[in-house]
C-alpha cells in the first residue's frame, strides 16, 4: 500500500522481489486487499483506486496488458496503406504502433515528441504538433495544439483512450480530451486502440460518442462490449 500511494501502480514481479515471497502468496494478498476495497487488481499487478481525474504516467501504463496491446497494434498496422496521411496520438499503446511502422510512403502527424523522434529516425515523413507538453503523458495540448490540428485532415487517426462505456469515450484530462476530440472530427476514420482494462471504466471528461469511431480491441466478453458492437464498428483481435 505504501508503494501504491507513491507510484499508483505496482507489478506482481516487483512485489515478489520486495516482499521476498512467492507469486501465489502475493496474488492472494492482492485479492484480499481488493476485497477490502483498498486497491484494484489489474493484469500483471495492482493499481490504486484513482479518482475520475487521476491518470497514471506513461511509465506506469507501459507495463500493463503489454501482450494485448501488441496484438492490437499489429492489427492496426493492417489499416495503414501506402501514401496515407495518419495521426498517431501520444500514449503507450500508440507507441507500440510507432515501433512497428515501417512504411516510408506515409505521412504521420503526432502530438508526441517521443513518437516524432522515433518516426524521423525511421525515415518516415513526420509533422509534429506543438503546444504545451504534459510530462506525465508526453502529449502536446492547449490552444496552439488545437489550432494546428483543426487546419489538417487525416485519412486515418489512431488514438488511445482511458475509458470506454456503452455510450462515450472518456479521459481524465480536459485538454487532452479536446485534442482527441479534434482529431476524431478531422479524420476520415478514427481507430481507438483499447485493451480490455478500459471497458466499463469512466473518466472525468467525455471525448466523443462511441458511434464516431472504430474500436480496435482485444475485448470480447463483457456485457458493455456487446452493447458497443450494436452501435459502432469493432475490430477484434
Amino acid at each position: 500500500m505504501d508503494r501504491l500511494s507513491e507510484e499508483h501502480f505496482v507489478t506482481l514481479e516487483e512485489l515478489v522481489g520486495l516482499l521476498e515471497t512467492s507469486e501465489s502468496t502475493v496474488r492472494r494478498d492482492l485479492d484480499q486487499l481488493e476485497s477490502e476495497n483498498k486497491l484494484r487488481r489489474v493484469h500483471g499487478g495492482a493499481e490504486s483506486l484513482q479518482t475520475l481525474r487521476d491518470e497514471p504516467s506513461n511509465l506506469q501504463k507501459s507495463v500493463k496488458n503489454i501482450q494485448e496491446k501488441r496484438q492490437i497494434v499489429t492489427r492496426a498496422l493492417e489499416e495503414i496503406h501506402p501514401n496515407d496521411v495518419i495521426f498517431i496520438d501520444a500514449g503507450t499503446t500508440t507507441a507500440l504502433l510507432v515501433d512497428i511502422l515501417t512504411d516510408t510512403t506515409v505521412t504521420v502527424v503526432t502530438n508526441s515528441v517521443h513518437h516524432a523522434s522515433q518516426l524521423i529516425d525511421k525515415g518516415i515523413r513526420t509533422i509534429i504538433i506543438g503546444g504545451f507538453v504534459k510530462q506525465t503523458t508526453d502529449a502536446s495540448v492547449g490552444q496552439a495544439t488545437l489550432a494546428q490540428i483543426n487546419q489538417l485532415n487525416f485519412d486515418k487517426a489512431f488514438i488511445g483512450m482511458n475509458g470506454v462505456d456503452s455510450a462515450y469515450l472518456t479521459t481524465p484530462d480536459y485538454e487532452e480530451a479536446m485534442v482527441k476530440k479534434a482529431v476524431i472530427e478531422n479524420a476520415k476514420e478514427c481507430f481507438v486502440l483499447v485493451d480490455s482494462s478500459k471497458f466499463g471504466h469512466i473518466s472525468f471528461v467525455k471525448v466523443a460518442e462511441i458511434e464516431k469511431v472504430t474500436l480496435l480491441t482485444s475485448e470480447s466478453s463483457s456485457a458493455i462490449f456487446q452493447k458497443i458492437k450494436e452501435k459502432t464498428r469493432v475490430i477484434e483481435v
